[in-house]
């Protein structure tokens, strides 16, 4: 028992012995730091569109069932324009009173909306929805959110692209400083985010001449962060 005893104390003193060694290594380390930058630029193919469709009446039932017709209407619309069901999604109604404040708070009716998001994954039916929206009976829409159906895609173009940046600069500067570039010690990448094109949101009626293709690029950027080892 003494004799294992022994081998213990004797194995917890060399571990503690071999730390420093350790950590010496690991400061003589030759190394350097750089950060990549990768950006791709493409023209977005998909939008999120969200249109509301609202109704005030002195009963309810007649306003809610006045919203529910024009939203049945623009599921058929959507139909027509060949857009899948899966792309369209109903919120559930929202009912409240509305009073005239100044009027000894006195109830003028009661408020039916719903609002509906559309999936847009052929661009070319945006204006032909926003009109149509507008005849059916549309009081707002909200932004216009474009984007990419390969947006895991660009993203990875856009990593490789900041590697690579990142693993020129590092050969650059080694061999500035008279070093050769070693091996990849290590990566952390980061996401950088930019503002998505929307439309703001507006009355149907302001929108419906305004209806266009929307056009123009977006970027997609990522960041990495690589030590490099030189040798």
């Amino acid at each position: 028992m003494k004799q294992v005893i022994r081998w213990i104390a004797l194995s917890l003193v060399m571990t503690t012995l071999s730390l420093p060694a350790h950590a010496d290594t690991n400061q003589q380390e030759r190394h350097i730091d750089v950060n990549g930058h990768g950006l791709i630029n493409e023209t977005p193919d998909i939008a999120l569109l969200t249109l509301t469709f609202s109704q005030r009446d002195q009963q309810a039932r007649r306003a809610k069932s006045t919203v529910d017709s024009q939203v049945n209407d623009l599921l058929a619309l959507s139909e027509q324009l060949g857009i899948a069901k899966k792309d369209i999604q109903a919120a559930r109604l929202n009912i409240y009173p509305e009073y005239d404040h100044k009027n000894n708070r006195q109830l003028i009716g009661y408020r039916v909306s719903r609002d509906v998001q559309v999936r847009l994954s052929n661009l070319l039916n945006y204006p032909k929805l926003l009109e149509g929206a507008v005849d059916i009976g549309a009081t707002h829409t909200g932004q216009l959110k474009l984007d990419f159906s390969n947006r895991k895609e660009l993203e990875n173009k856009a990593l490789q692209a900041a590697f690579h940046d990142a693993r020129q600069q590092a050969e650059l500067l080694a061999e500035a400083s008279g070093n050769k570039l070693g091996e990849t010690l290590w990566i952390h990448s980061s996401m950088s985010y930019r503002p998505e094109p929307q439309m703001r949101m507006a009355m149907m009626s302001d929108m419906k001449a305004e209806a266009s293709y929307p056009t123009g690029e977006m970027s997609l950027s990522r960041q990495v962060q690589v030590r490099f080892a030189i040798q």
